[in-house]
Protein backbone atom coordinates (compact mmCIF):
# COMPACT_ATOMS: atom_id res chain seq x y z
CA UNK A 1 0.00 0.00 0.00
CA UNK A 2 1.36 3.59 -1.07
CA UNK A 3 1.61 6.07 1.47
CA UNK A 4 -1.23 8.09 -0.68
CA UNK A 5 -3.37 5.11 0.00
CA UNK A 6 -3.20 4.59 3.28
CA UNK A 7 -6.42 4.69 6.07
CA UNK A 8 -7.09 8.17 7.66
CA UNK A 9 -6.43 7.69 10.87
CA UNK A 10 -5.12 9.40 14.10
CA UNK A 11 -1.86 8.52 14.74
CA UNK A 12 -0.47 7.67 18.37
CA UNK A 13 3.19 8.72 17.63
CA UNK A 14 4.42 11.60 14.92
CA UNK A 15 7.97 10.83 16.44
CA UNK A 16 9.45 10.03 13.02
CA UNK A 17 8.74 14.02 11.91
CA UNK A 18 10.91 14.98 14.27
CA UNK A 19 14.69 14.46 13.73
CA UNK A 20 16.65 12.67 16.98
CA UNK A 21 20.24 13.63 18.29
CA UNK A 22 23.15 12.09 16.19
CA UNK A 23 21.55 12.22 12.56
CA UNK A 24 22.94 15.70 12.21
CA UNK A 25 26.75 17.12 14.33
CA UNK A 26 25.36 19.90 16.66
CA UNK A 27 27.15 23.02 17.02
CA UNK A 28 28.79 22.56 20.01
CA UNK A 29 29.35 26.38 20.63
CA UNK A 30 26.09 27.78 20.05
CA UNK A 31 25.28 30.60 21.95
CA UNK A 32 21.92 31.41 23.49
CA UNK A 33 20.79 35.09 23.48
CA UNK A 34 17.09 34.62 25.97
CA UNK A 35 15.01 32.52 27.52
CA UNK A 36 11.68 33.69 27.36
CA UNK A 37 9.13 32.68 29.57
CA UNK A 38 5.43 33.27 29.49
CA UNK A 39 4.64 33.75 33.03
CA UNK A 40 1.67 33.07 34.52
CA UNK A 41 1.92 31.66 37.97
CA UNK A 42 3.36 33.03 41.18
CA UNK A 43 6.76 34.64 40.98
CA UNK A 44 8.08 31.51 42.52
CA UNK A 45 7.49 29.42 39.79
CA UNK A 46 10.11 31.57 38.07
CA UNK A 47 13.43 30.20 39.96
CA UNK A 48 14.45 27.64 36.94
CA UNK A 49 14.45 30.19 34.88
CA UNK A 50 16.85 32.48 36.63
CA UNK A 51 19.04 29.66 37.40
CA UNK A 52 18.91 28.77 33.97
CA UNK A 53 19.47 32.50 32.64
CA UNK A 54 22.26 33.15 35.13
CA UNK A 55 23.96 29.92 33.97
CA UNK A 56 23.68 30.73 30.25
CA UNK A 57 24.73 34.28 30.75
CA UNK A 58 21.34 35.45 28.71
CA UNK A 59 18.74 37.67 28.78
CA UNK A 60 15.90 36.30 31.01
CA UNK A 61 12.56 37.92 29.00
CA UNK A 62 9.35 37.72 31.39
CA UNK A 63 6.27 38.04 29.76
CA UNK A 64 3.79 38.34 32.99
CA UNK A 65 0.11 38.44 33.84
CA UNK A 66 -3.04 36.61 35.31
CA UNK A 67 -1.48 35.35 38.84
CA UNK A 68 2.08 36.82 38.14
CA UNK A 69 2.88 39.55 39.97
CA UNK A 70 5.66 41.83 38.14
CA UNK A 71 6.70 43.53 41.53
CA UNK A 72 7.03 39.84 43.18
CA UNK A 73 9.13 39.03 40.00
CA UNK A 74 11.36 42.50 40.59
CA UNK A 75 11.86 41.66 44.19
CA UNK A 76 12.71 38.07 43.35
CA UNK A 77 15.26 39.05 40.85
CA UNK A 78 16.27 41.21 43.18
CA UNK A 79 17.10 38.54 45.72
CA UNK A 80 18.55 36.23 43.45
CA UNK A 81 21.28 39.37 41.97
CA UNK A 82 20.07 38.38 38.68
CA UNK A 83 19.96 41.99 36.78
CA UNK A 84 19.76 40.59 33.24
CA UNK A 85 16.12 40.61 32.63
CA UNK A 86 13.38 42.33 31.38
CA UNK A 87 10.12 42.05 33.25
CA UNK A 88 6.72 42.78 30.82
CA UNK A 89 3.25 42.87 32.48
CA UNK A 90 0.58 42.20 29.75
CA UNK A 91 -2.35 43.91 29.86
CA UNK A 92 -6.05 42.16 29.25
CA UNK A 93 -6.75 42.01 25.49
CA UNK A 94 -3.27 43.65 24.48
CA UNK A 95 -2.75 44.39 20.93
CA UNK A 96 -0.16 45.79 18.28
CA UNK A 97 -0.52 45.46 14.66
CA UNK A 98 2.57 43.39 14.16
CA UNK A 99 -0.09 40.80 16.10
CA UNK A 100 -2.84 41.52 13.52
CA UNK A 101 -3.83 38.10 12.13
CA UNK A 102 -6.74 39.29 10.35
CA UNK A 103 -7.63 36.11 7.84
CA UNK A 104 -7.71 34.19 11.07
CA UNK A 105 -9.74 36.83 13.05
CA UNK A 106 -12.53 36.70 9.90
CA UNK A 107 -13.66 33.11 10.73
CA UNK A 108 -13.01 33.54 14.53
CA UNK A 109 -16.88 33.24 14.79
CA UNK A 110 -17.12 30.50 12.78
CA UNK A 111 -15.21 28.12 15.36
CA UNK A 112 -17.51 26.17 17.89
CA UNK A 113 -18.39 27.68 21.06
CA UNK A 114 -16.27 25.89 22.64
CA UNK A 115 -13.29 27.26 21.51
CA UNK A 116 -14.24 30.26 23.30
CA UNK A 117 -14.44 29.07 27.22
CA UNK A 118 -10.53 29.40 27.91
CA UNK A 119 -9.40 32.89 27.68
CA UNK A 120 -5.30 32.90 27.70
CA UNK A 121 -2.97 35.05 26.11
CA UNK A 122 -0.09 32.32 25.46
CA UNK A 123 0.04 33.11 21.73
CA UNK A 124 0.59 36.57 22.28
CA UNK A 125 3.07 35.96 25.05
CA UNK A 126 5.19 33.70 22.48
CA UNK A 127 4.35 35.83 19.32
CA UNK A 128 5.87 38.97 21.24
CA UNK A 129 8.85 37.18 22.29
CA UNK A 130 9.52 36.44 18.26
CA UNK A 131 9.02 40.13 17.53
CA UNK A 132 11.48 41.35 20.54
CA UNK A 133 13.85 38.95 19.35
CA UNK A 134 14.29 40.26 15.41
CA UNK A 135 13.89 43.93 17.12
CA UNK A 136 17.17 43.00 19.51
CA UNK A 137 19.30 41.18 17.07
CA UNK A 138 18.77 37.91 19.40
CA UNK A 139 19.45 35.13 16.81
CA UNK A 140 18.57 32.05 19.55
CA UNK A 141 15.54 31.95 21.83
CA UNK A 142 14.66 29.20 24.31
CA UNK A 143 10.98 29.43 25.40
CA UNK A 144 10.32 28.02 28.66
CA UNK A 145 6.88 27.77 29.92
CA UNK A 146 6.51 28.24 34.33
CA UNK A 147 5.22 25.21 34.95
CA UNK A 148 8.23 23.02 33.55
CA UNK A 149 11.03 21.63 35.70
CA UNK A 150 13.68 19.14 35.90
CA UNK A 151 15.90 21.17 32.60
CA UNK A 152 19.58 21.07 33.64
CA UNK A 153 22.04 23.11 31.79
CA UNK A 154 23.17 20.79 30.17
CA UNK A 155 19.57 19.63 28.84
CA UNK A 156 19.62 23.37 27.33
CA UNK A 157 22.61 23.53 26.18
CA UNK A 158 22.30 20.09 23.85
CA UNK A 159 18.67 21.78 22.92
CA UNK A 160 19.90 25.00 21.83
CA UNK A 161 23.38 23.25 20.20
CA UNK A 162 20.45 21.59 17.56
CA UNK A 163 20.14 25.21 16.07
CA UNK A 164 23.20 24.57 14.30
CA UNK A 165 21.10 23.09 11.14
CA UNK A 166 17.70 22.82 12.34
CA UNK A 167 15.51 25.87 12.72
CA UNK A 168 13.80 24.75 16.02
CA UNK A 169 14.82 21.87 18.58
CA UNK A 170 12.50 21.00 21.36
CA UNK A 171 12.13 18.46 24.58
CA UNK A 172 9.49 16.05 25.36
CA UNK A 173 7.67 16.35 28.45
CA UNK A 174 6.92 12.76 29.02
CA UNK A 175 5.93 13.60 33.03
CA UNK A 176 3.39 14.35 33.51
CA UNK A 177 2.33 13.74 29.65
CA UNK A 178 2.14 16.51 27.57
CA UNK A 179 -1.33 15.27 25.86
CA UNK A 180 -4.81 16.52 25.55
CA UNK A 181 -7.46 15.84 27.27
CA UNK A 182 -8.58 13.31 25.00
CA UNK A 183 -5.36 11.42 24.49
CA UNK A 184 -4.59 11.68 28.30
CA UNK A 185 -8.31 9.06 28.53
CA UNK A 186 -6.65 7.29 25.48
CA UNK A 187 -3.42 6.32 27.39
CA UNK A 188 -5.57 5.70 30.49
CA UNK A 189 -7.84 3.27 28.72
CA UNK A 190 -4.69 1.33 27.95
CA UNK A 191 -3.89 2.32 24.39
CA UNK A 192 -0.80 3.52 23.17
CA UNK A 193 0.00 6.82 23.43
CA UNK A 194 3.33 9.02 22.92
CA UNK A 195 3.94 12.99 23.37
CA UNK A 196 5.62 14.90 20.94
CA UNK A 197 7.78 17.64 21.59
CA UNK A 198 6.46 21.22 22.83
CA UNK A 199 6.57 24.86 22.66
CA UNK A 200 6.87 24.82 26.45
CA UNK A 201 10.38 23.55 26.27
CA UNK A 202 11.51 24.77 22.44
CA UNK A 203 14.78 26.63 20.98
CA UNK A 204 14.39 28.39 18.04
CA UNK A 205 16.66 30.22 15.53
CA UNK A 206 15.19 33.60 14.90
CA UNK A 207 17.22 34.45 11.83
CA UNK A 208 15.26 31.65 10.14
CA UNK A 209 11.79 32.02 8.51
CA UNK A 210 9.35 30.91 11.40
CA UNK A 211 5.60 30.88 11.85
CA UNK A 212 3.65 32.24 14.74
CA UNK A 213 1.39 30.65 17.42
CA UNK A 214 -1.81 30.85 16.28
CA UNK A 215 -5.24 32.03 19.18
CA UNK A 216 -5.96 28.01 19.22
CA UNK A 217 -4.98 25.22 21.21
CA UNK A 218 -2.08 23.38 19.79
CA UNK A 219 -0.79 26.79 18.93
CA UNK A 220 3.01 24.75 18.81
CA UNK A 221 2.39 22.67 16.52
CA UNK A 222 1.50 25.08 14.01
CA UNK A 223 3.74 26.96 15.01
CA UNK A 224 6.59 24.30 14.03
CA UNK A 225 4.26 22.91 11.19
CA UNK A 226 6.44 23.87 8.30
CA UNK A 227 9.83 23.24 10.18
CA UNK A 228 8.72 19.82 10.37
CA UNK A 229 7.31 19.39 6.69
CA UNK A 230 11.08 20.50 5.74
CA UNK A 231 12.88 17.99 8.10
CA UNK A 232 13.82 21.49 10.10
CA UNK A 233 12.35 20.22 13.85
CA UNK A 234 14.57 18.39 16.12
CA UNK A 235 14.52 17.28 19.29
CA UNK A 236 17.09 17.05 21.62
CA UNK A 237 16.25 13.47 23.24
CA UNK A 238 15.78 15.42 26.87
CA UNK A 239 12.63 15.18 29.12
CA UNK A 240 11.57 17.19 30.79
CA UNK A 241 8.68 17.54 33.39
CA UNK A 242 5.67 19.74 33.78
CA UNK A 243 3.34 20.31 37.20
CA UNK A 244 0.80 17.56 37.52
CA UNK A 245 -2.67 17.96 36.69
CA UNK A 246 -5.82 16.96 36.54
CA UNK A 247 -6.96 16.86 33.10
CA UNK A 248 -10.69 15.45 33.48
CA UNK A 249 -11.09 17.78 36.57
CA UNK A 250 -12.91 20.79 34.26
CA UNK A 251 -14.95 18.50 32.26
CA UNK A 252 -14.88 21.32 29.31
CA UNK A 253 -11.50 21.13 28.55
CA UNK A 254 -11.73 18.31 26.25
CA UNK A 255 -14.39 20.17 24.90
CA UNK A 256 -12.23 23.77 24.75
CA UNK A 257 -9.34 21.67 23.09
CA UNK A 258 -10.89 19.63 20.05
CA UNK A 259 -10.86 21.82 17.29
CA UNK A 260 -6.94 22.40 17.73
CA UNK A 261 -6.44 19.09 18.35
CA UNK A 262 -8.58 18.27 14.98
CA UNK A 263 -6.41 20.26 13.11
CA UNK A 264 -3.20 19.42 14.47
CA UNK A 265 -3.68 15.78 14.20
CA UNK A 266 -4.74 15.67 11.24
CA UNK A 267 -2.34 17.95 9.70
CA UNK A 268 0.29 15.50 10.95
CA UNK A 269 -0.85 12.78 9.70
CA UNK A 270 -1.00 14.30 6.69
CA UNK A 271 2.86 14.64 6.97
CA UNK A 272 3.31 11.15 7.91
CA UNK A 273 1.83 9.79 4.36
CA UNK A 274 4.32 12.68 2.74
CA UNK A 275 1.42 14.67 1.44
CA UNK A 276 1.98 18.40 2.77
CA UNK A 277 -0.71 21.21 3.65
CA UNK A 278 -2.42 21.65 0.41
CA UNK A 279 -3.79 18.08 0.84
CA UNK A 280 -5.90 19.39 3.93
CA UNK A 281 -9.16 19.67 1.64
CA UNK A 282 -12.46 19.14 2.69
CA UNK A 283 -13.06 15.71 1.54
CA UNK A 284 -9.28 14.60 3.55
CA UNK A 285 -10.84 16.45 6.44
CA UNK A 286 -14.50 14.56 6.26
CA UNK A 287 -11.88 11.25 6.40
CA UNK A 288 -10.07 12.56 9.06
CA UNK A 289 -13.61 13.68 11.08
CA UNK A 290 -14.61 9.92 10.70
CA UNK A 291 -11.54 8.59 12.65
CA UNK A 292 -11.28 11.20 14.96
CA UNK A 293 -14.94 10.45 15.95
CA UNK A 294 -13.99 6.53 15.94
CA UNK A 295 -11.16 7.11 18.16
CA UNK A 296 -13.08 8.70 20.92
CA UNK A 297 -15.88 6.41 20.32
CA UNK A 298 -13.52 3.51 21.06
CA UNK A 299 -12.24 5.37 24.23
CA UNK A 300 -15.52 5.45 25.43
CA UNK A 301 -16.50 1.85 24.78
CA UNK A 302 -13.30 1.27 27.23
CA UNK A 303 -13.93 3.22 30.02
CA UNK A 304 -14.64 1.08 32.57
CA UNK A 305 -11.05 -0.19 31.90
CA UNK A 306 -10.23 3.45 33.67
CA UNK A 307 -10.02 3.43 37.24
CA UNK A 308 -13.15 4.30 39.28
CA UNK A 309 -11.64 7.20 40.65
CA UNK A 310 -11.44 9.32 37.43
CA UNK A 311 -13.76 7.01 35.41
CA UNK A 312 -17.13 9.22 35.36
CA UNK A 313 -15.24 12.50 34.56
CA UNK A 314 -12.91 10.98 31.94
CA UNK A 315 -15.98 9.39 30.74
CA UNK A 316 -18.02 13.17 30.59
CA UNK A 317 -14.45 15.32 29.19
CA UNK A 318 -14.63 12.55 26.07
CA UNK A 319 -18.02 12.40 25.22
CA UNK A 320 -18.37 16.40 25.61
CA UNK A 321 -15.32 16.44 23.10
CA UNK A 322 -17.05 14.20 20.94
CA UNK A 323 -20.21 16.33 20.92
CA UNK A 324 -18.14 19.42 19.90
CA UNK A 325 -16.18 17.29 16.94
CA UNK A 326 -20.05 16.80 15.64
CA UNK A 327 -20.02 20.52 14.91
CA UNK A 328 -16.98 20.85 13.28
CA UNK A 329 -17.52 20.59 9.55
CA UNK A 330 -14.77 19.46 6.94
CA UNK A 331 -15.26 22.99 5.14
CA UNK A 332 -14.27 24.96 8.29
CA UNK A 333 -11.25 22.76 8.84
CA UNK A 334 -10.31 23.97 4.99
CA UNK A 335 -10.97 27.07 5.32
CA UNK A 336 -9.28 27.94 9.03
CA UNK A 337 -5.76 26.19 7.18
CA UNK A 338 -6.54 28.45 4.08
CA UNK A 339 -6.84 31.64 6.70
CA UNK A 340 -3.97 30.27 8.73
CA UNK A 341 -1.60 30.13 5.55
CA UNK A 342 -2.86 33.71 4.71
CA UNK A 343 -1.76 34.83 8.05
CA UNK A 344 1.39 33.21 7.77
CA UNK A 345 2.46 34.79 4.63
CA UNK A 346 1.58 38.20 6.30
CA UNK A 347 3.34 37.61 9.07
CA UNK A 348 6.91 36.79 7.37
CA UNK A 349 6.23 40.15 5.50
CA UNK A 350 6.23 42.07 8.47
CA UNK A 351 8.61 40.09 10.64
CA UNK A 352 11.42 40.85 7.12
CA UNK A 353 10.01 44.62 8.10
CA UNK A 354 11.69 45.12 11.03
CA UNK A 355 14.79 46.40 11.93
CA UNK A 356 17.13 46.37 14.52
CA UNK A 357 16.04 48.78 18.01
CA UNK A 358 19.10 50.02 19.70
CA UNK A 359 18.08 49.06 22.79
CA UNK A 360 15.23 47.09 24.57
CA UNK A 361 13.68 49.79 26.19
CA UNK A 362 13.44 51.54 22.35
CA UNK A 363 11.73 47.88 21.42
CA UNK A 364 9.45 47.89 23.98
CA UNK A 365 8.52 51.55 23.74
CA UNK A 366 7.87 50.65 19.96
CA UNK A 367 5.25 47.71 21.16
CA UNK A 368 3.23 50.36 23.37
CA UNK A 369 5.25 49.67 26.61
CA UNK A 370 6.36 52.00 29.24
CA UNK A 371 8.31 51.79 32.44
CA UNK A 372 7.54 51.61 35.56
CA UNK A 373 9.23 50.59 38.78
CA UNK A 374 7.73 46.81 38.78
CA UNK A 375 8.89 46.84 35.09
CA UNK A 376 7.28 47.54 31.65
CA UNK A 377 3.62 47.47 30.82
CA UNK A 378 1.35 48.60 28.12
CA UNK A 379 -1.01 51.74 28.60
CA UNK A 380 -4.60 51.73 28.21
CA UNK A 381 -4.56 53.60 25.35
CA UNK A 382 -2.52 50.47 23.61
CA UNK A 383 -5.19 47.75 24.29
CA UNK A 384 -8.67 46.68 23.83
CA UNK A 385 -9.83 43.29 25.19
CA UNK A 386 -10.68 40.47 22.46
CA UNK A 387 -12.10 37.28 22.90
CA UNK A 388 -8.67 34.51 22.77
CA UNK A 389 -9.49 31.44 22.04
CA UNK A 390 -6.13 29.33 22.83
CA UNK A 391 -3.44 28.65 25.53
CA UNK A 392 -2.83 26.28 28.20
Amino acid sequence: MSERTQTVRQLDTHRRLVSQPGRREPGAGLTLDAIVVPASRPAEHLEQAITLARTAHCTLLILCSRHVVPAEVQRLLAERSFSHAIVVSLPDGYRHELLDFRALASVSDDLPAPCSYYVTDLSTKRNLGLILARMLGWRRIFFLDDDIRGISYHDLHSTVSMLGYFSTAGMRVADFPDNSVACHANRITGRLQDVFVTGAALAVDCQQDMGFFPDMYNEDWLFFYDNASRGRLSSSGRNVRQLPYDPFADEQRAAWQEFGDVLAEGLYALLERGLDVGYATSAYWRQFLDARRSFLEAIIDRSDTASPEVRQQMLRSVELALECSITISPELLEHYVWRWRQDLRDWERRLAGIGQMPSAEAALRALGFTWSPDGWAAEPAWSHVRRARSGR
